[in-house]
């Protein structure tokens, strides 16, 4: 796992769950290698009782699955327990131009409610010509992803809807690698860009709202870093994001920027209009790239001034964490780092 840089405050309130992951046991396992009740995650997914008041807990022990996995709606209150990011890994290769569309190509799809999953590599190996190709799509309420990495290129990462959290978490990719229309929080996570084959731009998220609402993509106390194979390329420039459709919304606070993140910060997509009605919000970054004085000048980009600017915009506020996230098995800091 990689290292991730945090600033440690005096005080903080780091709320740990009462439900402990070490205490859900599995209702049945997965394994490659014949151990478990099943050889692959489509046969355990197939049989999830549909009817039950517990959650139901799916162990995925160590190896690489090289499966397309769909979690439906009717399959809420789900626990999927791999045995860490570099162990249990889930692939497959599926693109948009292959005529899946952006959401069909995600390797693993959750569209269920109350799901929480813990230390998965999610893999889409299109490779950097693939295209748009997704490794994860989360599209419920209350979808907990807890030490897991997603990796991918192009729409790595899609929150397409409902209400997510994303701690301890790995995410690579090139281009719109996090992106959609939730309310979604990142906290804690290692955000790792990517060298494209062609092209000399990244971008990081791409949210859009399309209209006012609550939704939003929130990076809390990330590191956005490049990946070993961008490192050699500095003349490729990396942006903390671009609106995806007008209103989009995202929020940047308490993150570490590195060298990599362009002065200007963030890119105009070809509506200009956009531009004035988007929402995006940086707040006491640090960091090489961290610099505000050479960002945009939209109508729409702020600099926060302080923590009372933005307080709707934490766990606790934003994805109703305190409500949810306690009884999961998964810290979170429910407010600010500092």
């Amino acid at each position: 796992m990689a290292i991730h840089i945090v600033r440690l405050p005096l005080f903080l309130t780091l709320f740990i769950s009462c439900v402990n992951v070490q205490s859900y046991k599995p209702d049945v396992t997965v394994a490659i290698d014949g151990s478990g009740n099943f050889n692959t995650i489509n046969e355990a997914i197939s049989k999830i009782p549909i009817d039950r008041n517990s959650p139901y807990v799916i162990l995925i022990k160590q190896g690489t699955y090289n499966e397309a996995v769909y979690i439906a709606q009717n399959m809420s209150n789900l626990v999927l327990i791999g045995e860490g990011m570099e162990k249990t890994i889930v692939q497959f290769n599926k693109t948009a131009k292959q005529g899946y569309g952006t959401s069909g190509s995600a390797t693993v799809d959750i569209s269920a409610n109350d799901v929480f999953v813990k230390g998965i590599r999610f893999v889409n190996n299109a490779g950097p010509d693939g295209g748009q190709a997704v490794a994860l799509r989360v599209a419920g309420d209350r979808i907990a992803i807890y030490q897991c990495s997603i990796q991918g290129y192009q729409d790595t990462l899609l929150t397409a809807y409902g209400i997510h959290f994303f701690r301890e978490c790995e995410v690579y990719g090139t281009v719109d690698f996090i992106f959609g229309n939730s309310r979604v929080v990142l906290q804690n996570c290692d955000i790792y860009v990517r060298k494209r084959t062609e092209g000399t731009v990244n971008m990081i998220t791409a949210q859009g709202r399309g209209q006012v609402e609550d939704t939003g993509i929130v990076l809390h106390n990330c590191s956005i870093k490049a990946d070993k194979d961008l490192q050699p390329y500095p003349q490729i420039k990396t942006f903390l994001g671009r609106p995806w459709y007008s209103y989009s919304q995202t929020i940047v606070m308490e993150c570490f920027l590195d060298k990599l993140v362009d002065p200007e910060g963030w890119l105009p997509n070809n509506d200009k209009k956009s531009l004035s009605t988007l929402h995006h919000v940086e707040y006491a970054n640090w960091g090489p790239g961290a610099n505000t004085t050479g960002r945009v000048k939209w109508p729409g980009y702020h600099i926060a001034k302080n923590s009372e600017e933005i307080k709707h915009f934490t766990v606790e506020n934003f994805i109703n964490g305190t409500q949810w996230l306690p009884s999961v098995g998964v810290p979170f800091v429910g407010g600010f780092i500092n």
